[in-house]
């Protein structure tokens, strides 16, 4: 009879112990995914400002006249010609921080899967004990 006492306060020792190493699992995992949800707002954040940049760029891209030059001068054919060609160069740049932001937020997405995953088996154990 004592045997058994002590056999069931142990486990009972044990679950407690269990459930407070969950607890402390769940509280770690909470804050791994609070970081990254973090990160990932900061990408999605750059990634709007990169997009209101392209989209500002977009008028040199399709040939939209160049505002012309101070007093009235006429323009010079190589500066025009420069210009649209920094235009290009400055769009196709946004495009690739924009895709590169684009599959960071992924990333970062991905990451969080087993987190996410992990956080719902461990709720599903407190919700059977």
């Amino acid at each position: 009879m004592r045997r058994h006492l002590i056999y069931a306060l142990l486990l009972l020792q044990l679950s407690f112990t269990a459930a407070a190493d969950n607890g402390t699992e769940l509280e770690k995992l909470y804050g791994a995914l609070n970081m990254l949800n973090q990160q990932q707002q900061a990408v999605y954040q750059q990634f709007q400002m990169v997009q209101e940049m392209r989209r500002g760029s977009v008028p040199m891209l399709y040939g939209m006249p160049m505002p012309p030059p101070p007093s009235g001068q006429i323009a010079n054919y190589d500066a025009v010609v420069e210009a649209q060609k920094s235009a290009i160069l400055r769009a196709e740049s946004l495009y690739q921080q924009a895709d590169q932001l684009l599959a960071k937020y992924n990333e970062i997405e991905e990451m969080k899967k087993p987190i996410q995953s992990r956080i719902y088996e461990l709720a599903l154990k407190a919700g059977q004990d």
